[in-house]
């Protein structure tokens, strides 16, 4: 197929242009994956750019990889050979071409969240508490810019380059490193070393999510693309990733960083119904935007359905929930369980309506499941850390941020007192921790006050003791045992990768390798799958579903602000957290579903870091979203749960 057939319009502008830069800005469902593979086939067709001379930079691996599968289906020659890449894989790749780990002394293996607790732990007395060394990570992972006209690279503040200094130098004991700084680090090799033939040339670079990318991304992405002919595509209204330190300003104030710049916008909704692009409008036209581009509607579209629904308390809202996907999918029996997309930003509404959802249909028979996708989610527990760390350490004794863990393990300040005099006699005799604490086991070494790290590591040995007789299968029962809540989504995970392989053909190193793998870069499953997808509204950015459904939008979790911020980041929080709201509404393209309750028990109210305003008895009382307020004339009055059970007949 030609690259421009049934193509016009501004998808027409956007594939054909031919100079540099572009900026296209692209509200929700208005088709610029489209136009960017029209726009690629056209480089291949037309200009015959060379596949490996185009650079298609996205912001998830999910995304990537959508990237790759829609180029493949092109039918041009070639364009399974585009490089689609996150930048953080590009950036890994870069780094591992040139031996830039090996000349810094650091080491690629990535921190587990689990292990980057103590990293936390180790830091937070010299560094104000657990928050605040929180904050300097997030500022070290953007390369200290943290708002968009500062530049990346060496922190200015005395406090901050002691902790630059002091982190650096706990990683590098630790021969580990955190994911956030592989950016950094690359734009420090591209930008040091111009003309490096490990640097790849690309002709273009088309770059999407822009403004979800932070200032050391954007300033790496100008270094590498160099004379290329750059396209960046974003919208601010989807701008979610304040966390670190990506800012609307990114995208909006393009044309103004880059001379020249070329200007597109799609801004018709082709993907939602029509009464969900006016509540989205209503919603997001609350924010102090820099640039308003309103969302049209496409008029072959329906209206939709949308429901706001209000539940008594938040276990009802996961029984209802749960009751009416299944009903859902009765109704539509040709459909895909994977058209629903249920969103939830905790983990604790989310997985409960998986469990509720599994429980119905495993007694039903159905033939679908429910997944959920929160990130190392797997991790969460200490029985499941434990026993990955037990795994890392029975593949590699000497593995540093695992001993780190299991020797923290169980403790609220992970043993930190007594590990920095374990780290400074390692660092003074040049012995690996491991070795240190054999020393000491055995009676041959005392360093003060570190008995209780010997005791923990005395319980490692025997427990590794145990498991070095076992194959994969036995590992899998021993580490992650059946019937045990804390480990059933690992063991699940687990079971189907022993199930891939012959069992006992696998060593454990190859076991470790494909559970690291399947954890920390879960496969999102379309929405032809047959999983229910459960996760939070930041992990929906780019997805679809005829139904969506938003649960928890109780205030204290949409929006969730940090109360003691300056007025200032207030603001920013604020508006950010209604962008986060905008972008799961314009998931659905036929229905949505908007829910709040009006309590939880206390202590799961105290779990989940909610602000406690009321408390009757053993119940914290909830208070709605603000932003069901804001949906406008177009959004449905809230309706009661039972009352809408008993409409809908499920």
């Amino acid at each position: 197929m030609p690259w421009n057939t049934n193509l016009q319009g501004i998808h027409l502008n956007i594939a054909e242009y031919n100079g540099t830069p572009l900026r296209v800005v692209a509200g929700p469902g208005t088709g610029k994956t489209y136009a960017l593979m029209r726009r690629v086939a056209r480089l291949l067709e037309v200009e015959h750019v060379q596949p490996n001379r185009i650079l298609a930079v996205t912001f998830t691996r999910t995304a990537a990889n959508d990237l790759v599968e829609k180029l493949a289906q092109l039918g041009v020659p070639g364009a399974d050979q585009v490089v689609a890449r996150t930048l953080h894989s590009l950036s890994f790749s870069l780094l591992s071409r040139t031996a830039v780990f090996q000349a810094l002394n650091r080491n690629p293996r990535p921190l587990m969240d689990y292990e980057r607790d103590t990293l936390v732990c180790d830091l937070s007395r010299a560094f104000g508490g657990k928050r605040e060394v929180e904050r300097f990570i997030q500022a070290f992972e953007g390369y200290w810019a943290r708002m968009q006209h500062q530049q990346p690279g060496w922190p200015h503040h005395p406090q901050e380059q002691a902790f630059h200094h002091t982190l650096i130098a706990w990683l590098r004991f630790h021969r580990a490193m955190l994911v956030g700084e592989v950016v950094p680090l690359a734009y420090d090799f591209v930008t040091q070393n111009p003309g490096h033939p490990d640097i790849p040339v690309y002709q273009h670079v088309l770059v999407d999510e822009y403004q979800d990318l932070n200032r050391a991304d954007q300033a790496l992405i100008d270094a590498i693309s160099g004379p290329a002919a750059v396209t960046v595509i974003g919208d601010e209204d989807q701008s979610i990733y304040g966390f670190r330190h990506a800012n609307p300003e990114g995208i909006v104030e393009y044309p103004q960083t880059h001379v020249g710049t070329h200007n597109e916008l799609l801004n018709e909704c082709r993907r939602c119904p029509q009464r969900v692009v006016e509540i989205a409008n209503a919603l997001i036209n609350h924010n102090q935007r820099l640039d308003p581009k309103p969302l049209n509607v496409y008029p072959p579209n329906g209206m939709g359905q949308v429901y706001v629904v209000r539940h008594y308390s938040v276990g009802d809202e996961i029984q209802t929930l749960a009751a009416y996907i299944d009903w859902y999918l009765q109704q539509h029996p040709g459909m895909a369980a994977g058209e629903v997309l249920v969103l939830a930003n905790r983990r604790m509404i989310g997985n409960g309506i998986r469990n509720r959802l599994n429980q119905i249909a495993q007694q039903n028979a159905r033939p679908w499941v429910a997944q959920s996708f929160y990130f190392e989610d797997e991790l969460e527990t200490d029985l499941a850390a434990q026993g990955f760390a037990l795994l890392t350490l029975l593949v590699d004794p000497e593995d540093r941020p695992a001993l780190r863990y299991w020797l923290g393990a169980d403790a609220n300040d992970c043993r930190s007192r007594p590990y920095a005099r374990l780290r400074v006699r390692c660092e003074q005799t040049g012995q690996s921790p491991h070795a240190t604490l054999t020393l000491m086991a055995a009676g041959n070494l005392t360093v003060p006050y570190c008995q209780p790290l010997v005791d923990r590591f005395n319980l490692l040995n025997q427990r590794l003791a145990t498991l070095m007789v076992m194959d994969v299968p036995q590992l899998i029962e021993e580490l992650f045992p059946a019937g045990n809540e804390d480990v059933a989504t690992i063991r699940q995970i687990a079971l189907t990768i022993a199930a891939a392989v012959i069992p006992n053909v696998m060593t454990p190193n190859e076991f470790l390798d494909e559970l690291r793998s399947a954890i920390t870069q879960p496969q999102l499953p379309g929405p032809q799958g047959p999983a229910v997808r459960i996760m939070s509204l930041h992990k929906s950015k780019g997805l679809t579903a005829r139904l969506v459904i938003i649960a928890g939008c109780i205030s204290g979790i949409i929006p969730s602000i940090e109360h003691d911020a300056t007025p200032d980041e207030l603001h920013r929080q604020e508006q950010e957290q209604r962008r986060l709201f905008y972008v799961g509404v314009t998931r659905s393209t036929e229905t949505l579903v908007l829910n709040s309750a009006i309590r939880m028990p206390f202590q799961a109210a105290l779990m989940m870091r909610m602000p406690i305003v009321q408390r009757v008895g053993q119940y914290a009382i909830l208070q709605a979203s603000p932003f069901l307020a804001e949906l406008g004339a177009a959004a449905p009055p809230p309706i009661d749960g039972n009352a809408w059970r008993q409409h809908l007949g499920f």
